[in-house]
């Protein structure tokens, strides 16, 4: 019988990226033949793993078998696999992103379908594309399923049991442009250094907005028109860099001395930030950049609402990206929610705006939250059965950022659903590790929480 981490080991062999899942899905379904379990392949390479364990319980295990794959230079994650290796108690690469989101849940979960004696029946549910569309688990064939108890094997830190998330709205705003020549001096405004961060996770901790502060910059330093921007990668990241080149009637020199006495009142994570400025080559000017400067300026970024009782977020937006290509400007918006009426309202907000200045919006995806359960059994005896193994209290977390446990909830009602998992650190990154010894007591836990759950009348 394999363990978690030989598994873990086969899985980061494996090509695997968000959106090509399909030697990952032959590598499960070989899985279940040579194990004797069912299986059922679904659309977007999703799988379903099943195993009667004779009992009158069963529950569901879920992760995600894509990975998102970064290096520092142009890896084949298309052909190749991870090259992992040991220091310590982790699990680390070189030079490229470890996949242990959810690599390292998926083999837990393969671990544990080799268990037996006292385990309820497993349904196991594999999505795909969790990292980019989310299209595995909003196109799983639900019907396959028979319970209403599940546990996600896709956190981020042993003892945490995430019990709600918000909602995502995608949104993008297009405006046409009109360009102008003007006999004006050009100027081209840098912005690096700022720590950026994600849309959810980050977006309480007061980081600078690197577009929301090119355009205060602009109207402090008196511009004409803007002829060109560019900043950030995506709305789901706090945009951190970037470049506005701008007409003005002044020259560098004082350009510069007013860029100077400008107090820019960032938090300590942003003080690393570069701003420069240099002449450019002349470009022509777009005619509505009063209104684009002024559509930035009032769109609504950052955090909006809170929880009352822990100050957990419960609104925010983020302005991540905007780019001009040819005649076009595009935004990229997103909105973040964990109450459906507040989303809506700010909605409807963003949409008035947009009209009012011309832009064009399109939501490009909607993804629901799942709400905190007041009672919710799982996570009783996960809590219960953490602290009898280890003597230690869970924590029991919101999450600010989407995840797909609110299209697994609004799938299956009354879904009783906590996401837990070992601490990966430095996820998404060349940097992401994972512990050992943290996934040896979470599959304890997992283990023990799946025998009490089975003793339950």
């Amino acid at each position: 019988m394999k363990n978690t981490l030989e598994y873990f080991e086969e899985i980061m062999q494996i090509p695997r990226e968000s959106g090509k899942e399909d030697k990952i899905a032959n590598y499960l379904i070989n899985y279940a033949k040579e194990n004797n379990i069912e299986y059922n392949l679904g659309k977007y390479n999703t799988v379903l793993l099943k195993k009667n364990n004779n009992s009158d319980k069963t529950i569901i295990l879920q992760a995600h078998s894509d990975m998102v794959c970064v290096s520092t230079d142009n890896y084949d994650f298309d052909n190749k696999g991870i090259p992992f290796y040991i220091d310590g108690d982790y699990y680390k690469s070189k030079n490229t992103s470890l996949g242990a989101d959810d690599g390292i849940g998926l083999a837990i979960i393969l671990a544990m379908l080799q268990e037996s004696g006292n385990m309820p029946n497993i349904e196991v549910m594999i999505t795909t594309q969790e990292e980019t569309t989310m299209l595995g688990a909003s196109n799983f064939d639900y019907s396959l399923l028979t319970s209403k108890t599940l546990i996600s094997l896709d956190g981020i830190k042993e003892a945490d049991i995430e019990s709600s998330s918000a909602g995502m709205c995608s949104i993008t705003l297009n405006k046409k442009i009109n360009y102008e020549t003007k006999n004006c001096n050009a100027y081209k405004l840098s912005i690096s250094g700022l720590k950026g961060g994600h849309s959810g996770d980050d977006i309480d901790k007061n980081r600078c907005n690197a577009i929301k502060l090119a355009i205060r910059l602009l109207n402090e330093l008196n511009y004409k028109e803007i002829a060109d921007i560019q900043f950030g990668k995506r709305d789901n990241v706090i945009p951190s860099e970037g470049y506005v080149i701008f007409t003005s009637n002044e020259n560098i020199e004082l350009l510069q001395k007013k860029l100077d006495g400008i107090e820019l009142k960032l938090s300590d994570e942003d003080s690393n930030i570069i701003l420069h400025l240099e002449k450019s080559k002349s470009l022509n000017s777009i005619k509505e950049s009063n209104d684009i400067a002024q559509f930035i300026s009032k769109i609504k970024d950052g955090l909006l609402e809170t929880y009352q009782d822990d100050n957990f977020p419960l609104l925010s937006a983020n302005i991540g990206k905007i780019s001009i290509l040819n005649d076009t400007l595009e935004i990229k918006y997103s909105i973040r929610s964990s109450d459906l009426s507040k989303e809506e309202m700010l909605l409807n907000e963003v949409e008035l705006l947009a009209n009012q200045y011309v832009f064009k919006m399109i939501i490009d995806a909607k993804k629901p939250f799942f709400p905190f359960k007041e009672n919710s059994m799982i996570r009783k005896i996960l809590a219960d059965t953490y602290k009898k193994l280890y003597g230690k209290e869970t924590i029991v977390k919101k999450v600010h950022a989407c995840m797909e446990g609110g299209i697994l909830s609004n799938n299956i009602n009354n879904l009783d659903i906590c996401t837990i998992a070992p601490t990966i650190d430095n996820c998404h990154s060349i940097n992401e590790k994972v512990s050992i010894s943290s996934t040896e007591r979470v599959y304890d836990w997992l283990k023990e929480t799946l025998i009490e759950y089975n003793k339950i009348k």
